[in-house]
């Protein structure tokens, strides 16, 4: 995957990231808009976006997003479900220890249930059941934390969470 081609897909999962309303949503924008712009995609609303800030209106924030998503023709990229583009960016922030493996199977688990049309997705819920359990029996924490991180890197390697 080319520098650009990586730059889009995190851009877009930023964009999922902030629509379904995660926390550090401004900031993946920003980040990931930034990212976007090194990799010579987009011009003005790209740039743009890269400088949002905190106090900047929510509604200001969708209608520039809007615009990117003109200027870079994203908006097929839309049509899949934004919950299951914002789990590949989980995948990411997990990996790079941002966050915990339970935070990623304890969402994934609230959102999708066990009722998901992805294999992957539907594990990870079965995980986050197997996470419960061992906590309260303190035994194999650490081989559930090592599963899930293993699904991360598939739903990475596979590209979709769906």
């Amino acid at each position: 995957m080319t520098t650009a081609m990586r730059a889009r897909a995190h851009l877009i999962e930023a964009v999922a990231w902030w629509k379904i309303g995660l926390s550090g949503g401004r900031t993946a924008l920003a980040t990931a808009a930034t990212d976007a712009l090194v990799a010579d995609l987009g011009g003005d609303a790209v740039a743009e976006l890269a400088g949002i800030t905190e106090s900047m209106n929510p509604f200001e924030v969708d209608a520039l997003i809007t615009r990117v998503a003109d200027e870079l023709r994203l908006h097929d990229a839309f049509t899949h479900g934004l919950e299951a583009l914002a789990v590949r960016r989980m995948c990411r922030v997990l990996l790079a220890n941002e966050m915990n493996e339970r935070e990623l199977s304890g969402w994934v688990h609230t959102r999708f249930h066990h009722e998901s049309e992805s294999d992957l997705l539907n594990l990870l819920a079965e995980l986050d059941d197997e996470y419960d359990e061992a906590e309260y029996s303190k035994h194999d924490v650490e081989r559930i934390r090592k599963r899930i991180r293993a699904v991360a890197e598939e739903i990475l390697a596979t590209g979709s969470a769906t």
